[in-house]
């Protein structure tokens, strides 16, 4: 099994419904992958039914491991 460590969970940025925002910084998790580190994040969060574990979104916002990757996406 990989190693347990701490993982960043950015969320990339948005732009519909006249409304726009740049990546997000939604904090750490650790876990044996990302995968398991959001699905961890998220269980703490009110908001979790906006997450999709199948394909790592939230509010179909791709979820990354890092900002440089976040921002490639859209800002």
């Amino acid at each position: 099994m990989s190693e347990y460590k701490t993982y960043d969970i950015w969320c990339e940025g948005y732009a519909a419904t006249g409304e726009r925002s740049g990546a997000t910084y939604f904090g750490a998790a650790k876990g044996h992958s990302f995968k398991e580190a959001c699905d961890k994040f998220m269980a703490k969060d009110r908001e979790s039914h906006y997450y999709d574990p199948a394909k790592l979104t939230y509010w179909a916002c791709r979820l990354f491991d890092n900002e440089t990757d976040a921002r490639k996406a859209f800002g």
